[in-house]
């Protein structure tokens, strides 16, 4: 299996990242799907067929076609059971679709895919995400992980899958915090294993989202759906009436609901090891509304580089080094039995 398909299916956001010996693309479309129909209008038509895939028999549109064709408040389910329904399945192929038309296409077919999970929902429902993503990349390979992990593999691997040997991980002990849409989700490294107790999920962006929008109803008697306030959050920006109106100014109070939660959970979860952590890693398109209040109370708070992309990109590096470990093992079993007698 030469290619590694990461994806972190959000509920704000698919992100992709991919690897095919080397050559890295990445993508990201908005986590909107909803029930295709007729198109009448012919570029309208011809645009959505490429965000246009087949669930169970039922075409779906997704991403900016489903955005643009559907209602305006239209969002991902946000429940805990999404991964069983069509939407996070037309979301999946439309991933595999859009990295199928890249200038260098990217086939499913054999392909590595390592896919996340809320941290509190992984232990039920592992087993059911690979069993379900199986059936629509059936030659592939599923690998499932919580989502805080992908953040600590971008520091524990280099790019391409190897160790980083700036640091012994060894040696190390770090705690993440993951800022999703729909969960914020912790994770307690100790010498690079996985802490079963410093693991957990609270609430996530979708929190600020509906802040943003009551304040924007209060303040200013304007009407917005969750979807586009999320974006608002996203653009630091809305457009009203023909005009584009900064929102940054309402950011940190909309943030603040979401922020007090984190910091509690966070609170309970890593207290008693964050002294002695060499750091907090902080990632998720919601990091910058928290990070700073996390940084205060905890001055070894890092923000990941391009927070948002930082759960794929992280799976995708252990998405490499799965492979090259075992080229390796492969390699040394061939040289092994070449030098077995005839």
């Amino acid at each position: 299996m030469e290619t590694v398909i990461a994806l972190d299916v959000g509920h704000s956001a698919v992100k992709v990242v991919a690897d095919s010996g080397g050559l890295r693309q990445q993508l990201m479309f908005r986590s909107v799907a909803i029930p295709a129909f007729h198109i009448s209008e012919d570029s309208a038509r011809a645009a959505a067929d490429r965000d246009t895939v087949t669930v169970a028999g039922q075409p779906y549109f997704f991403g900016d076609t489903a955005v643009v064709q559907g209602r305006a408040d239209v969002e991902s389910g946000l429940s805990e059971s999404w991964i069983t329904t069509p939407q996070y399945a037309a979301l999946f192929l439309g991933a595999v679709k859009r990295l199928s038309l890249l200038p260098n296409p990217v086939t499913s077919d054999r392909a590595i895919f390592v896919v996340g999970l809320p941290a509190k929902y992984f232990a039920q429902q592992r087993s059911l995400l690979k069993t379900t993503l199986q059936q629509h990349v059936p030659g592939a390979e599923i690998i499932v992980r919580p989502q805080p992990m992908g953040p600590y593999c971008c520091i524990q691997f280099n790019p391409d899958g190897t160790e980083n040997r700036e640091r012994n991980m060894a040696d190390e002990s770090w705690g993440v915090v993951e800022v999703g849409h729909f969960t914020s989700d912790f994770a307690l490294f100790k010498g690079g294993v996985w802490t079963e107790h410093g693991s957990g999920s609270c609430k996530g962006g979708y929190v600020a989202a509906e802040e943003l929008s009551r304040l924007l109803q209060e303040r200013d008697g304007i009407n917005v759906s969750p979807l586009e306030a999320t974006a608002a959050i996203e653009a630091g920006s809305i457009r009203i009436f023909g005009k584009k109106v900064d929102i940054k100014p309402y950011l940190q109070s909309a943030g603040m609901p979401i922020a007090a939660e984190i910091l509690e959970h966070a609170t309970g979860l890593m207290e008693r090891d964050a002294r002695a952590l060499d750091g907090i890693i902080i990632a998720g398109g919601g990091a910058p509304l928290v990070y700073q209040q996390l940084q205060a109370k905890w001055p070894h708070t890092v923000l990941a580089d391009n927070s948002r992309m930082t759960v794929a990109e992280g799976f995708c590096r252990l998405g490499c080094a799965l492979r090259a470990d075992r080229r390796l093992r492969a390699a040394r079993a061939a040289a092994q039995a070449t030098k077995q007698p005839a």
